[in-house]
């Protein structure tokens, strides 16, 4: 039984030493992967849109974990190979905690990319409902001069009446001024017929003193003769 717990022993050393091994080469081939990651799957910026990240099939590659299916290979899966990817119980608990942490960060970081998304839509309904205001703003004041058309249509049209009311009475009192004025230029026309006829029975009666001064001034020459 001792001897079992050697080979154990043995056998979990051996495993220990081959996974250090095995970690500290993917530790290095990580490092050396990051640092080229670092440079060359850094997400570009699109020049035309600054700030717009860009995503093209051909750098999908370069943006994920380092990864090989073949060194996860099983052949027997009751005596599984010691070559296979191991991680120590700590490392397992200290990378969770990292990965956990990174979640925990991207989840943070989404959700303040939802709020920023949310406050671009805020900033759009901002600015519809600010131009909807101009608009109406606009409109209203297209509402005033109209009005302020009206009113001054209306005191136009109100001293066109008073003018119209104006020339009404002027009219009136025209017709009766020409109403009495020919009255009057009749009177004036029957008096100065009445003063002709006057004039002229004078002036009969006057060649009748004539006519009869003569008879008699003719009757009297012939008796003196």
């Amino acid at each position: 039984m001792a001897k079992i717990d050697t080979t154990k022993a043995a056998a979990q050393a051996v495993a220990e030493k081959l996974a250090g091994r095995k970690q500290n080469s993917t530790s290095s081939t990580n490092n050396s992967t990051s640092a080229t990651s670092a440079t060359s799957t850094t997400v570009p910026i699109d020049s035309r849109i600054p700030g717009l990240m860009t995503v093209t099939p051909d750098l999908i590659s370069g943006m994920m974990p380092a990864f090989k299916p073949e060194d996860y290979r099983i052949n027997d899966p009751l005596n599984p190979d010691v070559t296979l990817p191991q991680a120590t119980q700590s490392q397992f608990d200290k990378g969770m905690k990292i990965y956990e942490g990174s979640t925990r960060a991207l989840k943070l970081t989404g959700a303040a990319l939802d709020l920023t998304r949310e406050k671009f839509t805020v900033i759009g309904k901002h600015s519809k409902a600010f131009g909807a205001g101009i608009q109406a703003a606009t409109e209203i004041e297209k509402v005033k001069g109209n009005y302020l058309d009206y009113l001054n249509q209306k005191e136009v049209t109100t001293q066109k009446s008073v003018a119209l009311d104006v020339s009404q009475v002027k009219t009136i009192a025209d017709t009766n001024i020409s109403i009495y004025s020919k009255d009057e230029l009749d009177q004036k026309l029957l008096q100065a017929q009445i003063k002709a006829e006057e004039l002229r029975l004078k002036t009969v009666e006057s060649q009748g003193n004539l006519a009869s001064f003569k008879a008699q001034l003719g009757d009297y020459l012939e008796v003196k003769s």
